[in-house]
């Protein structure tokens, strides 16, 4: 029995990720992590974007142990997984079978991404710099920004203009991001100083939103430990964090493929 459900569960993990090796390339219509120009912003969004800064400036290598979750409107698959990333925007994540042992594991090094099933050994491959994971998860939504969000840290998307506004009771607000030939680009809210829900939006509609269901603190920073990300289309995907740890020594050798896998 225990035989049949590690393949069922390999099986699962090989198609949750085989297919990110073909998607295809996608313009970035906005910039993120444009910066804060604080000279430009109302003294009462100063604070926001200060939050904002400080929670970017932290983020730093780290790793995660829990479950990664996947749906749509037809059907939903739960993997244990653990996984590893670098604020330069490297990613590795390896998919667990039942008695804990990698079934499949997806790793970017930056320029290139791999993946590996252990069903039949083969490596699949792919130069990017930065994969869309849509394909997979069908929210349109970089690697970079996934892995800044696990790390604690929130995407500024480049913005002409920003403001404050009071949302659904007085202890909540959103910061809208703006850009002229855009309209809005970005929202951020915030329940008292804490950000809970960010909305990414390209040409008007709203790509992908998520939001920061759990934080825990690790070394002093707010740290996601149940992140969902949806697109508004009945598809999304969560990570739930069992075991964390930051500012972690990450070898190069981390992302590559060796003998050993």
């Amino acid at each position: 029995m225990k035989e049949v459900l590690n393949r069922m569960n390999a099986k699962t993990c090989l198609a949750f990720f085989l297919t990110t090796l073909f998607l295809p390339a996608c313009y970035n219509i906005v910039k993120k992590d444009a910066g804060f120009d604080f000279q430009k912003a109302p003294p009462e969004v100063s604070r926001y974007l200060s939050i904002l800064e400080q929670r970017n400036y932290a983020v730093r290598s780290f790793k995660g142990i829990g479950k990664i979750s996947v749906w749509d409107s037809d059907m939903s698959r739960t993997s244990r997984a653990a996984w590893l990333g670098t604020a330069d925007g490297r990613l590795r994540i390896e998919f667990l079978g039942l008695p804990g042992q990698p079934v499949a594991k997806f790793i970017f090094d930056g320029n290139h991404y791999s993946f590996l099933s252990h069903m039949d050994s083969h490596v699949y491959g792919k130069a990017s710099s930065d994969p869309n994971l849509k394909q997979v998860t069908g929210v349109s939504i970089k690697t970079s920004e996934m892995i800044e969000y696990l790390a604690g840290g929130i995407p500024v998307y480049e913005h002409d203009s920003v403001l404050l506004k009071q949302a659904d009771s007085d202890d909540r607000y959103v910061l809208i991001f703006r850009k002229h030939w855009l309209g809005v680009v970005e929202k951020i809210f915030f329940n008292g100083f804490v950000p809970e829900k960010v909305e990414i939006f390209r040409w008007g509609s709203k790509a992908y939103q998520v939001e920061f269901k759990t934080t825990e603190t690790v070394n002093k920073r707010q740290i996601p430990f149940h992140l969902v990300i949806t697109n508004g289309d009945n598809q999304g995907f969560s990570f739930i964090v069992d075991r964390y740890w930051s500012d972690i020594n990450v070898l190069p050798s981390t992302f590559e493929i060796s003998p050993a896998d």
